[in-house]
């Protein structure tokens, strides 16, 4: 999950000729291996900057109030995946180890780890368009119709995400996934499609506002890194990219549902939050 900023502006033909569009499957793989790739790595560790998403008082981190609403695929609930919470809590505790100072960076709660597949409204967006307007209780139901709308997919296992390495975010670092299958990558791409292609979302300001991209984040940076620390940064994340490279690590996405948000390290799902099969 990270933060978004569009204005939107004119009809469903602005949005058309305005939108990001999601990337092609081979542009979508050689992007996410250029991400992990050792220039890549020292090139993103130089533009890394605090999150301002936690706060460490002294004693403890505070989550910042950051509000909204997302689809997405939780690691824990969806089926399979039993190991892979436990091999991310791995790597976690493996950067946290090796980066300084400790108290830059937040480590994401396992219960957090999530594949967003689609974002919807955050932060000023989500006041103004439901909040205000008084339509929270009903967004979920608003969602349920959007996903009962869907032309149901082909009988088919989970989609199939591999975890290639970390990358480095603007604010964040987290584990970047490749789709083997291309059908597992236009799974996903058709639902999106689908999503913000409603024009009852649309109405409310939901839209693609950047491409799709699989990732699992694991921490925030809060801090200013000098320069030492930014080039301790890039090669403490190539080192483990390189073992990763002998792992075989993979991420089942089964279903996505509707996720609430007040800060990004809790995304919390109430019964009647609708659920869509991949």
């Amino acid at each position: 999950m990270h933060k978004e900023e569009l204005k939107i502006k004119g009809g469903p033909e602005a949005k058309q000729e305005s939108q990001p569009k999601d990337l092609p499957f081979l542009d979508y793989t050689r992007r996410q291996y250029r991400e992990v790739s050792a220039d890549r790595i020292r090139e993103r560790a130089q533009e890394i900057h605090p999150s301002g998403n936690f706060r460490f008082n002294g004693r403890a981190w505070e989550p910042q109030e950051y509000q909204g609403f997302a689809i997405a695929s939780m690691v824990a609930d969806n089926p399979h995946n039993d190991l892979l919470p436990f091999e991310l809590e791995g790597l976690q505790i493996e950067l946290i180890s090796n980066l300084y100072p400790a108290d830059a960076y937040y480590k994401l709660p396992a219960a957090s780890f999530h594949q967003t597949v689609a974002n919807t409204l955050s932060a000023e967006r989500f006041q103004h368009s439901i909040v205000d307007r008084g339509l929270e209780p009903a967004y979920p139901e608003i969602v349920r119709e959007v996903f009962t709308g869907m032309e149901p997919s082909p009988p088919a296992g989970p989609v199939r995400m591999k975890l290639i390495g970390l990358g480095i975010f603007g604010t964040s670092l987290g584990m970047l996934g490749i789709f083997e299958d291309e059908e597992d990558y236009n799974r996903i791409l058709r639902f999106r499609s689908q999503f913000y292609g409603n024009s009852r979302l649309f109405e409310l300001g939901v839209l693609l506002t950047r491409p799709f991209i699989g990732h699992i984040t694991l921490l925030y940076v809060e801090k200013l890194l000098d320069r030492v620390q930014r080039a301790h940064l890039a090669e403490t994340v190539i080192g483990i990219n390189e073992q990763l490279v002998r792992k075989n690590v993979h991420f089942l996405l089964s279903h996505t549902e509707l996720r609430r948000y007040h800060h990004l390290a809790e995304f919390k799902r109430p019964d009647y939050y609708p659920i869509h099969l991949l």
